[in-house]
Formats: C-alpha cells, structure tokens, sequence
C-alpha cells in the first residue's frame, strides 16, 4: 500500500510506505505485505502491531515499538553486513505484520472423539469450545511458522491451534478416565476442570511457537442422539421405580391406548412392538397383565430398596429378587449369626435363636452385631 514519500533518517529519499490495512485486521493474527521492500522504504507500525522483516526466509529484525521506519542500515543493523556496497535500488526481502492484542477463536471436532464409557461402552463424542490467545514471541513465531513451515496467512495457524486443542482434549479424557474413572453422565461436573488441564498442556505446546493461550471457555462435550434417549431412559426408570422390562411394557401399553383411539390402526404395530420388546408366547401374555395390572387403581405394590445391591423389592419379601441377601427393613437389623432380618429390639434371633447382644469379655459392655467393642475396641 502506498503513502506517498518521505525522507529516511539516513537522509536518503525513501520510496513507498507501506502498513497493514485496517480492512484485513479483524481476527487475523498475522499479515504479509503483498510486495517485497526495498533499501529505503517504509513502513508503519502501529500500537498494537508488530512488525518482522524477513529475507531470505530469515527473521532478521522485529519493529516493536509504534512509529515509521525507513529500511535503511541505521533502523536496521543487519543490513550493514548484507549490503556492503549498495548500488542502486536493492530489493531486500519480506515483511510481516503480527497483532500484539488477544484474539479469539472457536474448536470443535471434525470427527467425534472414541470415548469407553462404563454404562453404555464405546461412545462418540463431539467437543466444542472457545480459546483466546496472542503472540508474545514474534520472533519465534515468525521462525516457527513462516521460516520452518512455509505458512503465509493466518488460516494455517488457527488450524494448528484447533488441532492442538482437540488433541488436547482427547488425552485429559483418557486422563480423567484412567485415574478418576471418569464416566459419561460425570462430564457436566468435571468441565472446569476438563477447561484447565486442556489449558496448561495446549499452553506449554504454545509456548514453543511464541503463542500464549490465555483462556479456555465454554466446552460443550455432546453425547449421540441415541446414548441421550438411554440417559433419559434411566432417569425416567429411576424415578418410577420400575426396571427396564416394566418400562417398555407401560411404554406398549400407552402405545396401544393411543392406537385404539384413533381407530385401532395403531394397535397392531404396538402389539408387534410389545411381542418384540418382551419375547413370543408367555412374554406377550406376562408383559401385558402386568402392565394392565400396574394401569389399575386399585393398591399398588410397595417396593423397597435392597441394602446390599440398591435392586427394587416388594415390602413384604424376605430375600432380595436381585441379589438374594436378606432384605432388612426400617426398624430392623440382621441377626450376628444367620443374618436374618430381625426387631432391632429383640434380644434373641426368633430364626436360630442366637442372642443378638453380646458382651464385651474386657470391659463388659453389651454389643449388637459389632465385631469391635464400641467402648474399648475389644475383637468381640
């Protein structure tokens, strides 16, 4: 871009001055002048630029301070030994412009990210986020990026930036995986935490390129379609207090409903789906007295929670469905010897008649299914 002409500090008359037009700054980290420079031109820096004059592929000087400059051996030291003898007009070599202020930027991933889950196994996640960052090395950054691997704008560093990030991301979720057992539904608790150990390893790897990361915000890991209708799935049973089984079926059955109120065309589909869902034969039958059973008004069924595996388990049952352990209810206790529910005030086991107190051969305190004296520490 040309501004007109001007007189260098050498005293010599300069010939093009050049800067970095405004309409290509937005969030562009670095800009090339389009021409190359030549002894004695200008260029313009301003408050929030830096300025690298390269030739030959080398990073020879950095402008950072405001101002004009005149490419002249006085503003420019090295000249002194690559123009010993300057005849004429000499063409120098390159200049790049580099934004000193914080820019910002998105990542996301191309491809879905291979995630092991202990509930749902092998998942594909998505990862989306915001970074800022800046250059604090312009030097190194012009060596590492333009010198070494030939880059000439701006797309080709966000790009590096962003493949950075994601392969950042991909080894803290196997990190958190490892170490905390890190599953799917835990994510949303663990994302600050997720933000800054993505930050300190993307920073260090920016460091060696003169980039600075300053912040990492907003990451959203998404789960597919189908593994969010699961999650949802399981909230809805838990909350019912059913199993997987006595969902579906309530789920045909509303199916069924629906059907025969529009006319008993949807009620073949919904009872192929409910043979489907619950097997041929008994299954159908079972399944669906069940469900009609639970969709009555009459009193329902009190479950309770086994205290050995948290499995549903009718009030009134002595062994638990899932897990077969004795089901100890509210105001009872295990018996020390059979391990029979029992009155928590009983002093005698009504199963085997074992006493459920005993006392403590050192300091003679009674105990109630303890293996260690509550006053003494004793081994009952």
């Amino acid at each position: 871009m040309v501004f007109g002409r001007g007189k260098s500090k050498d005293g010599d008359i300069a010939r093009n001055t050049y800067s970095w037009p405004n309409e290509y700054k937005g969030e562009n980290i670095m800009y090339r002048l389009p021409t190359n420079i030549y002894y004695n031109d200008n260029i313009v820096v301003m408050e929030d630029e830096y300025a690298v004059f390269l030739r030959d592929g080398k990073a020879m000087h950095v402008f950072d301070q405001a101002g004009r400059y005149a490419l002249t051996t006085q503003n420019v030291p090295i000249l002194r030994t690559i123009l010993p003898a300057l005849t004429g007009v000499k063409q120098l070599g390159e200049v790049y412009y580099i934004q000193r202020r914080e820019l910002r930027g998105k990542f996301g991933t191309p491809e879905p990210l291979t995630f092991r889950d202990t509930d749902f196994g092998l998942v594909r996640l998505r990862v989306f986020g915001q970074f800022s960052y800046k250059v604090v090395e312009p030097l190194l950054f012009i060596t590492q990026f333009v010198g070494t691997r030939g880059w000439s704008g701006s797309e080709e560093v966000i790009e590096w930036l962003r493949s950075e990030l994601i392969q950042s991301v991909n080894d803290v979720l196997g990190e958190l995986k490892k170490d905390k057992n890190l599953a799917l539904v835990d994510m949303p608790a663990y994302l600050n935490e997720i933000e800054q150990l993505v930050l300190g390893k993307i920073d260090s790897e920016a460091k060696r390129y003169g980039l600075d990361i300053t912040n990492l915000a907003g990451i959203t890991i998404t789960a597919p379609q189908e593994v969010q209708e699961a999650i949802d799935r399981r909230g809805a049973m838990g909350a019912l207090g059913v199993n997987y089984m006595q969902y579906q079926t309530g789920k045909a059955i509303e199916g069924i409903g629906e059907g025969a109120a529009q006319g008993g065309g949807g009620t073949t589909a919904a009872m192929a789906g409910l043979g489907a869902g619950v097997g041929v034969g008994y299954g159908v039958g079972g399944a669906m007295g069940q469900g009609m059973q639970q969709g009555t008004t009459g009193p329902q069924e009190i479950m309770i929670k086994c205290q050995e595996c948290g499995a549903l388990t009718a009030q009134d049952a002595k062994f638990c469905k899932e897990c077969g352990k004795p089901m100890v209810k509210a105001g009872t206790m295990k018996c020390p010897k059979c391990g029979m529910a029992i009155p928590a005030d009983a002093k005698f086991c009504k199963e085997c008649g074992a006493p459920t107190k005993a006392k403590c051969p050192k300091c003679g305190k009674e105990q109630a299914g303890a293996k260690f004296c509550n006053e003494c520490g004793e081994k009952l």
